[in-house]
């Protein structure tokens, strides 16, 4: 019995111990040991370029999406801002030359994806780190 009282406690110890690693190694809720307390993202750095919608190249079919854009600071998002009618036309003129088939499933989401960021990098550099579709439908 005297035995049992010991092996209790340092069971409970090694448990706890072991998951303050593990949640500190792969990301795990509950524990935050070291430099993870004080490290801070600064998520208020998205510059919303409203809605599109438009026709597609195909007849008959359009496109309408809500996208936003995650700057890398604040002077970029206030540049991107001020500059977004620029952007808007040159996103309009994207989709504009994109047939449905092209735009369809996961894949054509994360190649206009990738697209939309290209035009944006060519009219301001560095300053998008991601493009984000809150809306995305395809008639």
């Amino acid at each position: 019995m005297r035995r049992w009282i010991w092996v209790v406690p340092i069971v409970i110890a090694s448990l706890a111990v072991g998951y303050a690693v593990a949640a500190k190694a792969w990301g795990l809720p509950g524990v935050q040991l070291g430099a993870g307390r004080d490290k801070q993202v600064d998520t208020g750095l998205v510059c919303s370029l409203g809605q599109f919608i438009t026709n597609l190249k195909d007849s008959g079919r359009y496109i309408r999406i809500t996208l936003d854009l995650q700057a890398m600071d604040k002077q970029s998002q206030e540049e991107l801002a001020a500059r977004s009618s620029e952007l808007k036309t040159d996103i309009y003129a994207l989709l504009r030359s994109k047939h449905y088939e092209e735009l369809v499933g996961e894949e054509g989401l994360r190649n206009l994806q990738k697209a939309v960021l290209e035009r944006i990098e060519n009219k301001c550099p560095g300053m998008v780190r991601a493009v984000f579709f809150t809306e995305f439908i395809i008639q």
